[in-house]
């Protein structure tokens, strides 16, 4: 059987073809048809502003239907979700590794990096939404830039020094064996950052009517598990109501090794990531996963999860209890408390301190006595609430009012006040990026007893910052029970204080507790601690 195999002209396509072609010898003698797409043509606009369905496979599905050539294969992962009338997919060879693997120059590698092994304020290259949302879901400091083309080009850019990293599929990487030498390499696995539907996977496709080829390369190619897992993603994609653009990660394997037998309940895997803003407006990026006797089954259970309100206990830090120790969750910590959640976290806000006000006359004064080019810099919800009873929200013009973060820049607005500037996180990142030139003043309403982390940068740029006490933090009279967690962290010096007064614990399951100093350095901690006992799970036992 003479057969003509239609392909796209990229280096990973032409090993696809070859692959195919090697698989279905010596029944079938098979030319390769290289054909361009306009996924080819249009490698220099973001996948978002220009893909749409079919936009690596049209062309080569046309020839199909026009008997110029008599089967195609693609990737799986882009071929749209709907059927192509007069063609079928007849075969779905086993699938490579679905995993991500991330490439890193020199300059962007840094092992302890949080979740992700890169400097902090990296430059990453992708164009996939699902990608980009995932990164910057672990890793907020990161800056994520699109990037085209094939992977040797992407490979060279990366090289070249356009970006300090690239996400490019693992599978991809092993089929070209390119030479990555100089390069830090590492594979990232599903729970981490879960790969596209159908990532890894081949589909070969064919004329409806042509049923001699199509029952070649079934027999020859097609492997059913593989299928199952494959559709089972494929029809979660769909369902989700997305196409290419959707930023959906989903991926379904077999768990043979925890003991579930075949056709058990929790024998298939099926693990998702949604980005923010979905299904609905206001959704933050979210992990799930399910386990069902079949992958469809997994894959429906997902995909209910993925779409409820709340946290779904899934993500890098699944199965980690955190106790987050200071005056409660509405008063501190509550941005916190989202985030860690998010990254799947159980969270539990301990309160040991109750706040008291501090009446402080000389703020008002110092406020008034700023002038453009100063600032009034907050750090706390609570110092909003100082402000507000004080009246002191009318500041001469051309003072900068500077917020912590996005919790307390909000909570600025009723007081009559507008954030001018959002700190990238915690004091020192607000300390180190604050747009204020040497020889401004700061104004700084905080805690009794606040630490000086603030104050220390500043100086360091030649700010003076007047600290003025506006409320005092005491031991709870009344504190809640102490929670039993993974870690502990303190919220402050004076939630740790008040633990010892109240006899508490000064350590947890994993070892120390922590002191808060802003949330992505917490995060990156928690981090670690749940990569060493994931690593001391896998120790034998002696």
């Amino acid at each position: 059987m003479k057969v003509r195999l239609g392909t796209r002209g990229s280096d990973l396509a032409l090993w696809q073809a070859r692959h195919v072609a090697g698989r279905l010898a010596p029944e079938a003698e098979v030319e390769i048809v290289v054909l361009q797409t306009r996924g080819d043509r249009i490698d220099d606009v973001p996948l978002t502003g220009v893909e749409g369905k079919a936009f690596f496979t049209a062309e080569i599905e046309r020839a199909l239907l026009e008997g110029a050539v008599d089967l195609a294969v693609h990737s799986h992962k882009d071929l749209p979700t709907e059927n192509v009338p007069g063609l079928d997919v007849v075969a779905v060879p086993g699938r490579g590794p679905a995993e991500e693997c991330l490439l890193a120059g020199a300059d962007g590698w840094d092992e302890r990096g949080a979740l992700v092994p890169l400097v902090r304020g990296a430059r990453v290259g992708t164009s996939s939404p699902r990608r980009q949302q995932q990164l910057l879901a672990l890793r907020p400091d990161l800056f994520v830039e699109p990037l085209r083309g094939n992977v040797p080009t992407r490979v060279r850019r990366l090289r070249e020094g356009r970006w300090q990293a690239i996400l490019l599929a693992l599978a991809g990487l092993q089929r070209l064996q390119l030479d990555l030498r100089g390069l830090h390499v590492r594979a990232l696995p599903p729970g981490l950052i879960v790969p596209a539907p159908a990532q890894g996977a081949l589909a070969v496709q064919v004329r409806a009517d042509d049923g001699a080829l199509a029952a070649l390369c079934r027999r020859k190619l097609h492997d059913e598990d593989t299928h199952a897992a494959i559709a089972a993603e494929r029809w979660l994609l769909q369902h989700a109501g997305g196409g290419c653009n959707l930023p959906l990660g989903a991926h379904v394997t077999a768990q043979d090794g925890d003991g579930h037998g075949d056709g058990a309940p929790g024998r298939f895997l099926a693990r998702g990531f949604l980005g923010a803003g979905h299904p609905e407006p206001g959704r933050t990026a979210r992990w799930a996963q399910a386990r069902g006797g079949s992958p469809a089954a997994a894959a429906a259970l997902l995909l209910a999860r993925l779409a409820q309100p709340g946290a779904t206990g899934s993500g890098p830090l699944a199965g980690l209890s955190v106790a987050l120790v200071g005056s409660g969750g509405e008063a501190e910590g509550s941005r916190t408390g989202r985030r860690l959640q998010q990254l799947g976290a159980h969270v539990r806000h301990e309160r040991v301190l109750e706040l008291e006000d501090i009446d402080s006359p000389e703020l008002e004064r110092l406020c008034a006595e700023l002038r453009p080019g100063d600032a009034l810099v907050i750090t706390s919800r609570r110092a909003v609430a100082r402000l507000t009873r004080t009246g002191c929200v009318q500041l001469p013009a051309g003072v900068l009012v500077a917020a912590v973060g996005p919790a307390t820049a909000a909570a600025l607005e009723p007081a009559g006040l507008h954030a001018d500037y959002v700190g990238p996180g915690g004091a020192r990142g607000l300390a180190a990026t604050l747009p204020l030139a040497r020889g401004a003043r700061a104004v700084f309403p905080c805690a009794e007893g606040a630490g000086h982390d603030l104050e220390t940068v500043l100086a360091s740029r030649g700010v003076a910052v007047e600290r003025v006490p506006v409320y005092r933090t005491v031991t709870a009279r009344d504190p809640d029970p102490e929670a039993a967690a993974d870690v502990r962290v303190w919220m402050s010096p004076s939630a740790q204080r008040a633990s010892g007064e109240l006899g508490r614990a000064t350590g947890s399951t994993l070892g120390p507790g922590l002191l808060f100093s802003e949330t992505e350095a917490l995060v990156a901690q928690l981090a670690a601690l749940a990569a060493a006992r994931a690593d001391r799970a896998l120790e034998p036992t002696p």
